[in-house]
């Protein structure tokens, strides 16, 4: 029998909600390489991120089967077949079924907790935000790049590796200048590149020195109120199903005081007849001893009791 404990498998609201995030995005990335009239190229940026997409998958299967606390629960009832399977190229369709684990995370706990979690572990929802948008970022860039400077004549990013390296350098901010665009639209879109790269390595760095500055007694304070929110839950829970014992037991002792008072009606009639009967047997006139009851009481014999009764009699 598997406990409700060991049936969690949850890696907590930040991580969860990436690898949805993740799930989506790989799901998208499905649709767009069965789109007609895609350039060839743009379709590979898409199949490139989609492999790092894969290792990201793989890495959370082997996390998840080797820190969950009952493997085969995880495994065969818990989609875990699916998480495994859903990392080859061929059934990424499977991936649906980490969107609906995102889907139960919500309904079981909802969102008002999850955004508390988040605003309160913004450190950690930071580091998955950097992760998630990079990918984002790289992939959109890549895209969009690929797909307005390939009709120009001049152009010099035009493979998905040129593409791949201009948007990860564009975010840096580094600017080799080997590669850039030469259109109007190309270059609406390295300003969107950098001006998001700039926003997300402000946060990479915000993240860093929050870890690095951030003294220890107050990290020991965020894991001790951690554990009293998870014991207070705890303890909710108990005094749920004590409120239910109780319950139980009002209603059992209501049945036995339904049936004390049955019992007392009855026994009550019952002396009320009992003396009537008294009454009657005192009135009732007292026989007389059986003929020879005194000599059998004395343990004469019955022909004893006939020779007695003849001598009483008086001759004529």
């Amino acid at each position: 029998m598997v406990s409700e404990d060991e049936k969690n498998n949850e890696k907590g609201f930040g991580y969860e909600i990436f690898i949805a995030l993740v799930s989506v995005l790989s799901i998208f990335n499905l649709a767009i390489v069965f789109i007609p009239g895609v350039n060839p190229e743009a379709v590979q940026v898409v199949e490139i991120i989609n492999l790092f997409l894969t290792i990201i998958f793989v890495l959370d299967f082997v996390y998840r089967i080797t820190t969950t606390k009952s493997k085969s629960y995880y495994f065969f009832h818990d989609f875990g077949w699916a998480d495994l399977l859903a990392c080859s190229p061929t059934l990424r369709f499977l991936r649906l079924f980490r969107i609906f684990k995102a889907y139960r995370l919500l309904k079981n706990h909802g969102v008002k907790e999850i955004t508390d979690y988040l605003s309160y572990h913004r450190a950690e929802a930071a580091l998955y935000i950097l992760i998630f948008s990079v990918l984002i970022i790289l992939e959109v860039g890549s895209f969009l790049v690929l797909s307005v400077e390939s009709k120009a004549p001049n152009a010099n990013i035009t493979t998905a590796g040129d593409a791949l390296w201009w948007a990860y350098v564009t975010i840096t901010t580094v600017g080799y200048g080997d590669k850039y665009p030469v259109t109007s639209a190309g270059r609406l879109v390295g300003i969107l590149v950098m001006t998001t790269g700039v926003g997300i390595f402000a946060t990479f760095a915000g993240f860093i020195s929050n870890k690095l500055l951030t003294p220890p007694d107050k990290a020991e304070e965020e894991k001790i109120e951690e554990d009293i929110s998870q014991f207070e839950k705890q303890i909710l829970a108990r005094m749920d199903e004590l409120k239910s014992s109780l319950l139980q037991q009002e209603r059992k002792n209501n049945e036995i005081s339904i049936k004390l008072e049955k019992m007392g009606r009855i026994l009550a009639q019952n002396k009320t007849i009992m003396p009537m009967e008294k009454e009657e047997n005192e009135e009732a006139p007292k026989e007389g001893p059986e003929p020879g009851e005194k000599y059998y009481k004395e343990g004469k014999s019955k022909a004893d009791y006939k020779s007695s009764f003849w001598k009483n009699i008086p001759k004529k």
